[in-house]
C-alpha cells in the first residue's frame, strides 16, 4: 500500500507500507478524501520527520469509511461514513502532525477509535469530499471567533488561502455588515467574492490603506493620527509586511487576530501599537470548533463548497496535486482516493 512521507527537508515520497492492522481498541478508514493543508507543505520545506528520524506520514483533512473494527471498539460500525478528527484526546491519534499515521494513504489505522472522539460520524447528506473540508473550515471559525465579530463589525481578511476563504464563508453566515478580503491572486479575491466577501483589495495593484478607507471611512484617531475604520483584521496570510501595515493605520481600539504561521520574526512599531490601544491575540487549530462545523455543514451551500475546493486530484496525481496546493491560484486541493 503507498503512503505519503516526509524524508527531510524538501523531501517527500510515496512510499510503499504494510497494511494497517487494527488493534483491539482501533479502526481502520478507507480514505475517500484528504485535503492537502498549508501545515503539510511546511512539513516537508523543513523536513519535518519522526522520532530518530524516521519518516513521518502526512495527511489530516480527511474522511472516509470505516471497513475494519477493534473487538473492543463498541460504538464504531462497519460501513460508517466518517471525518476523522487529527487533534482528538487520545495522543496516540495525532493524524498527519507528527504522529504515527497520516491520511494520504488508502487506508488509514486510527488508533484508540472512538465515535464523538477520533471519529466524528458524517451524514448520509454530506459527501464525504466536502466532510474533507471540516478541519480547515474549523481552523478558519475558531480565527473568526477570536475576534468577537458582531452584525455591525467592519472587518478585513488577509489572505484568501483555504483559511481565510473559510473565515469569509462563516463572516458572510454571520451577516456582518462588511467584509473585504486582501490578497495578490486575482483568483482568490473571485472566490472569496463567490464565498460572501462584500469588497476585495489586491494590495499589489491598489493601495491598501486608501482602499480601506474608501471601503471602512475614517476610524477613532488615535493620539491625534488619522486612522482607518476597520474594526477587526484577521492575518491569515502571514505576509511580512500585514502587521507592520496594521499597526500603522488600525483605529483606537482595533482588534488583530492572527492566524497565519510567522517562520521567522518581524519587526513592531510599539508607539504605534500603545497609541492604539491595539487589541492583538492568536487564534491556532480548533479547540472547541470542529463538531460545530460538522453540524453547520448541511446548511452550507454544497456550490459554495465546491468553489472552495479549486483542485480536484487523484492519489496517483499526488505530485501535481502538492505542486498546484503551493501555487497562488489554488486555495483547497483536494485529493480523492476512489
Amino acid at each position: 500500500m503507498k503512503q505519503v512521507r516526509v524524508h527531510g527537508p524538501g523531501h517527500y515520497a510515496i512510499d510503499e507500507i504494510d497494511a494497517p492492522q487494527a488493534g483491539a481498541n482501533d479502526a481502520i478508514v478507507r480514505v475517500e478524501a484528504c485535503g492537502i493543508c498549508g501545515s503539510d507543505i511546511h512539513f516537508v520545506r523543513g523536513g519535518v520527520t519522526r522520532p530518530d528520524n524516521e519518516p513521518m506520514p502526512l495527511g489530516h483533512e480527511a474522511a472516509g469509511v470505516v471497513v475494519s473494527v477493534g473487538s473492543n471498539v463498541k460504538d464504531v460500525k462497519l460501513g460508517m461514513r466518517v471525518f476523522i478528527n487529527p487533534m482528538s484526546d487520545d495522543e496516540s491519534n495525532v493524524m498527519g502532525n507528527g504522529g504515527s499515521e497520516g491520511a494520504f494513504t488508502p487506508e488509514v489505522l486510527v488508533r484508540g477509535a472512538s465515535l464523538g472522539g477520533a471519529l466524528l460520524p458524517v451524514p448520509d447528506t454530506i459527501p464525504l469530499r466536502h466532510a474533507a473540508l471540516v478541519e480547515p473550515l474549523a481552523v478558519g471559525m475558531h480565527g473568526v471567533n477570536r475576534g468577537r465579530p458582531e452584525k455591525s463589525s467592519k472587518v478585513a481578511v488577509f489572505g484568501c488561502g483555504p483559511i481565510g476563504l473559510g473565515a469569509v464563508l462563516w463572516l458572510a453566515r454571520r451577516n456582518v455588515s462588511s467584509i473585504v478580503a486582501i490578497d495578490v491572486s486575482e483568483k482568490r479575491l473571485e472566490l472569496a467574492r463567490k464565498l460572501g466577501a462584500h469588497a476585495t483589495i489586491n494590495p499589489a495593484k491598489e493601495d491598501l490603506r486608501s482602499r480601506l478607507e474608501e471601503l471602512h471611512g475614517q476610524g477613532r484617531p488615535a493620539l491625534g493620527q488619522s486612522t482607518v475604520g476597520t474594526d477587526i483584521y484577521y492575518d491569515m496570510a502571514g505576509a511580512r509586511t500585514i502587521i507592520s501595515d496594521v499597526l500603522s493605520f488600525a483605529q483606537f481600539h482595533a482588534r488583530l487576530v492572527i492566524t497565519a504561521v510567522y517562520l521567522e520574526p518581524v519587526p513592531l512599531n510599539l508607539t504605534h501599537l500603545l497609541a492604539r490601544e491595539l487589541e492583538i491575540t492568536a487564534a491556532v487549530g480548533y479547540p472547541d470548533e470542529l463538531r460545530e462545523v460538522l453540524a453547520t455543514l448541511p446548511e452550507v451551500d454544497p456550490a459554495l463548497l465546491d468553489a472552495y475546493i479549486s483542485h480536484d486530484f487523484a492519489f496517483d496525481d499526488f505530485d501535481e496535486a502538492f505542486r498546484v496546493a503551493q501555487t497562488p491560484e489554488s486555495a483547497k486541493v483536494m485529493v480523492s482516493f476512489a
